[in-house]
């Protein structure tokens, strides 16, 4: 991704750039590709303190008295009361590259419970970087809030309830500032005249196993997409920033840091993306912990 797989992919622990979430496009030095979403997923892409339970929570929850802990994490952060399931991502400053993964569902009574973490990540090379401020090819992970419209991966679905798309060999993921119209466009093909230079374009297949399961991360996602029969391609009416880098993803771990993605260990990753479900409006902050409980 231009900003978010160049934010994504795997660096290693001495600066070398290897395959994973998309990388910097300044940064690489082989190209990338992208991966598109079925039609389901197509769709996506266009457009406080509670007493202590009296019975066992769910299989993997913990809930805690409210007399004998401190708020959780998605309580101080706050959420409306239609989102049901919150990811978290945290360190300890902006320029930390690892962090701490927590899956988070609010039970009937509002209280929000953990479903699974703490689970360690990796970040980008650079840390991270408020959202809004980020630039492609510059390393670093965005800070902020976020939705997760959609799953892909080279691995078959593994029972996922987000739209998911079983990548193949003609799926790309284009963040060519030269091309605005396809920035951050998930494709199914790469049409003959189209020109993406190699380190602006994911092949998504050829990322193995870091993309064998990944969620999108709604993070300079352009709106009205739609296939020109002119291009031969899918193109954005209301088109992503090409200066703040796409291809965000959750994505499973390489051998380093990454461009700009925030990635885990396999199983870890397979159970996110069985877990997430859109009736729950499933929602992603990360960042720095003192940031975030600001947003």
């Amino acid at each position: 991704m231009a900003g978010s797989l160049q934010q994504g992919r795997s660096v290693g622990r001495a600066g070398t750039v290897l395959l994973t979430c998309g990388l910097a496009a300044a940064m690489l030095t082989t190209g990338s590709a992208a991966a598109r979403p079925s039609a389901s997923v197509a769709g996506l892409l266009s457009n406080s303190d509670s007493s202590p339970p009296t019975q066992a929570p769910p299989s993997g929850d913990v809930v805690l008295a409210a007399s004998t802990r401190k708020r959780t994490l998605p309580e101080v952060i706050g959420a409306r009361p239609r989102v049901r399931q919150m990811i978290t991502v945290s360190s300890r400053s902006f320029g930390s590259t690892t962090g701490s993964l927590k899956a988070w569902r609010r039970a009937p009574r509002g209280e929000w419970v953990l479903a699974r973490g703490p689970v360690q990540v990796v970040l980008g090379y650079n840390g991270w970087v408020k959202a809004m401020q980020r630039l492609q090819g510059t390393g670093t992970t965005p800070a902020g809030r976020f939705r997760l419209p959609y799953a892909f991966g080279n691995s078959p679905d593994p029972g996922a309830r987000l739209g998911y798309r079983h990548v193949d060999a003609g799926d790309w993921w284009p963040y060519e500032p030269r091309d605005p119209a396809t920035y951050n466009v998930f494709q199914q093909r790469k049409a003959a005249q189209t020109r993406w230079r190699g380190d602006y374009a994911e092949h998504l297949t050829s990322y193995g196993s870091q993309y064998a399961y990944a969620l999108v991360v709604d993070f300079n996602l352009p709106s009205g997409v739609h296939y020109s029969q002119q291009r031969h391609q899918r193109v954005a009416t209301k088109r992503a920033d090409t200066a703040r880098g796409g291809g965000i993803f959750l994505h499973v771990r390489g051998d380093g840091l990454t461009a700009g993605c925030v990635a885990t260990n396999r199983r870890d990753m397979r159970w996110l993306v069985r877990w997430v479900r859109p009736g729950a409006r499933p929602r992603l902050v990360m960042g720095p912990h003192d940031y975030i409980v600001t947003l």
